[in-house]
């Protein structure tokens, strides 16, 4: 059994934050007239970060090939949150600041989505390089 591993561990824990996010924008910003459902179900693939995140935490050497996938997806995560910051349609926009939610979910995805899944990437790239030269360090 491994040793209580701290990056891993804030690795999991960012991501079980960040689908509780996810899944709290969705819950607000879902049109009045449709039910929650199905856009919920456009972030059950975020999950798949979670699960990679806790495999990774429980055993780092029977599922470090998970690591490239994870910063790919990660990489195209913070590709496609850019675009949707620029792209935004200006009545989403004006809805958002007429509801107050503007105020949570702005900053949250700015700050929150994209720095936060920048710097996860950068630390999947850490754990990749400080296990992958020397057999038993593992981090």
């Amino acid at each position: 059994m491994e040793v209580f591993r701290l990056p891993r561990t804030i690795l999991c824990v960012y991501e079980c934050v960040r689908l509780a996010f996810l899944t709290g924008a969705f819950v607000v910003l879902q049109p009045a007239e449709y039910a929650s459902f199905p856009w919920l179900a456009l972030i059950t693939p975020g999950a798949m970060f979670l699960l990679m995140a806790l495999f990774w935490r429980l055993n780092l050497a029977l599922y470090r090939s998970y690591g490239p996938l994870y910063a790919a997806g990660k990489g195209l995560s913070v590709i496609t949150t850019i675009f949707w910051l620029f792209f935004i349609q200006s009545s989403m926009i004006r809805e958002m600041f007429l509801n107050d939610t503007a105020l949570f979910l702005i900053p949250g995805v700015v700050f929150f989505l994209v720095i936060g899944d920048i710097l996860s990437v950068w630390l999947v790239i850490t754990i990749i390089k400080s296990t992958s030269g020397g057999g038993s360090k593992c981090v």
